[in-house]
């Protein structure tokens, strides 16, 4: 179990304003023991970029207790708004929203190494988050860690087998499924109206082969990267072995990890799966760290 904060001990959260527009709020923590007094260790700092449209506490309040979580292993981190998101204004925001979001992260980079003995940066972003972290360690040098949770995935053949024996054969076995199509064909009206299908027009993922030749292309650059999955994206990732089918340029690269939590929700709405999820991502600070 995640270790809970004790009564007596010291809030080291603060608030910054920072960026190019002094538009950017974010919360700073600088970890319970500072990695620049340890002379084996390179000082590190996490970037917990933004999810979707949630502002910087995380979908129940997941960044704050990953915020902790680092805290208590020495690693200092800093949660903060994208603009137009949370409490940073909408001031200067130009471009695609990877192209807006890489920039910011950029300048959420600046302020870490430039107001704290701070010389390696790990980013942890879910869901757009997760791109906006892989778009931005392309595009800049100072990144050499990323964590991606529910980041891009690709369907496979292997997606599609797993899909039919998981979500399809089940319910064809089920009576009530039969019926419900059968009253559903017997209705006069039939103009239903049909809503955006969940994944496919609102994520910017890049085309499979462009992601995985940028991804080799980090591992070349020696940023490490771990990708998680969980049962909440099953519209496009579904089973252990998916990574790498989706991308099998990557199976020899060390720099780069993986893995599937089935039985968890896309946000971790249920308390012991956050905990799961905040542990895993602790220790693989941990093993980037070290």
């Amino acid at each position: 179990m995640i270790k809970l904060a004790e009564p007596n001990e010291p809030v080291t959260d603060d608030a910054v304003l920072f960026g190019e527009h002094q538009n950017l709020v974010g919360v700073w923590n600088a970890g319970s023991a500072p990695q620049a007094k340890r002379p084996s260790c390179r000082s590190t700092a996490v970037i917990i970029l933004t999810a979707g449209m949630v502002h910087h506490s995380g979908p129940f309040r997941l960044h704050v207790q990953i915020a902790k979580q680092l805290q208590r292993i020495g690693v200092a981190s800093l949660r903060f708004d994208l603009s137009g998101i949370g409490e940073s204004l909408a001031v200067g925001a130009s471009g695609s929203s990877l192209d807006r979001a890489s920039q910011e992260v950029g300048q959420a980079i600046d302020w870490v190494m430039e107001n704290h003995d701070i010389d390696r940066v790990i980013l942890f972003g879910l869901c757009s988050g997760a791109d906006d972290a892989i778009h931005t360690a392309v595009h800049d040098p100072r990144v050499e860690g990323v964590i991606a949770m529910d980041g891009c995935g690709y369907r496979t053949p292997g997606f599609y087998f797993h899909r039919i024996q998981q979500h399809y054969l089940p319910r064809m076995l089920r009576f009530n499924k039969w019926s419900r199509l059968f009253r559903r064909s017997l209705r006069k009206d039939q103009s239903e109206v049909q809503s955006l299908k969940f994944g496919d027009d609102v994520r910017e993922f890049p085309e499979r082969q462009v992601a995985e030749e940028q991804l080799h292309a980090l591992a070349r650059r020696q940023v490490q990267l771990h990708f998680i999955y969980t049962g909440g994206v099953g519209d496009y990732y579904n089973h252990r072995g998916q990574f790498h089918a989706m991308f099998p340029l990557l199976k020899a690269c060390k720099e780069i990890t993986h893995q599937y939590f089935g039985d968890v929700d896309h946000v971790g709405f249920l308390c012991e799966d956050r905990e799961m999820i905040v542990r895993h991502i602790g220790q693989t600070v941990q093993s980037m760290v070290h």
